[in-house]
């Protein structure tokens, strides 16, 4: 994959990759920027989000589930100090179909964080990842993903 990225003005930029879609990216003001878009480490988190929910779709799918509704809240936290690097993120799936089990989408979601989803995989496994289900408006209890770092091996 190759990305371009452009300075507009700046800490405001825009960014292209091989689907030659611009996204915009700037900091908020107390970095230099405007806040005029996401920055690059919300477009991070972002990534690993969309990347897990686009798993999890595809898992549910091929089990021949019913969604009718799938949506994710995500938090991510930081170490206090530059460079402020990611120490937990933590994942919240709020499902709704009338077939599926909360043992069902617990396991799409451990199956996208552990062996699918290349934007979170990529990540360092000292990063805590936590995750929560609300399945048909019913909340059920965290878990932490088992991150396996013989993945860093292949």
């Amino acid at each position: 994959m190759r990305v371009h990225i452009r300075q507009v003005d700046g800490h405001t930029l825009v960014a292209k990759s091989d689907s030659n879609h611009w996204i915009p990216l700037d900091t908020g003001a107390a970095s230099g920027g405007t806040g005029a878009a996401n920055d690059p480490f919300q477009l991070f988190i972002i990534a690993c989000g969309g990347c897990s929910l686009v798993d999890v779709v595809d898992i549910l799918a091929k089990g021949r589930k019913t969604l009718t509704r799938l949506e994710l809240n995500m938090e991510a936290t930081r170490a206090e100090t530059v460079p402020k690097i990611l120490r937990k993120l933590s994942f919240h799936y709020h499902v709704d179909g009338p077939d599926i089990s909360a043992d069902t989408v617990r396991r799409a979601i451990e199956l996208s964080l552990t062996k699918y989803c290349s934007a979170s995989l990529s990540l360092d496994r000292s990063i805590v990842f936590e995750a929560r289900i609300t399945l048909n408006g019913e909340a059920h209890e965290p878990f932490t993903i088992a991150r396996d770092a013989a993945l860093f091996d292949r």
